[in-house]
């Protein structure tokens, strides 16, 4: 169920900090990798942008969403750098991202 409507409705979620309808929408098969076709946006990097630890930990420790640059070439850590986040919120995905970028 990827449908333009349903991914639209999952960024939304995750946008409005909605985690139950966010959740609803990935229980339903909306991939959690999915990007606004406007911005390239993913919802990690809108979790990451409104400053939601919480979601960000879901998407990325339970459906394994992807930690990766937008189509502006912005990567989750820039994101929390641009808007400012809160320190844990940027500790983690400062530790996520190493994670991808540096593999032991």
């Amino acid at each position: 169920m990827n449908t333009a409507h349903a991914r639209q409705a999952f960024l939304s979620a995750v946008y409005d900090a909605d985690t139950q309808r966010a959740l609803a929408a990935l229980n339903q098969g909306v991939d959690a990798n999915a990007a606004d076709p406007q911005t390239g946006l993913t919802a990690l990097h809108i979790a990451v942008g409104t400053n939601n630890l919480v979601l960000t930990r879901i998407l990325v420790e339970e459906w394994g969403a992807e930690i990766k640059p937008d189509r502006g070439g912005r990567w989750p850590t820039l994101i929390a750098a641009q808007c400012r986040v809160d320190n844990d919120l940027c500790d983690y995905i400062v530790q996520a991202e190493a994670k991808v970028l540096y593999p032991k």
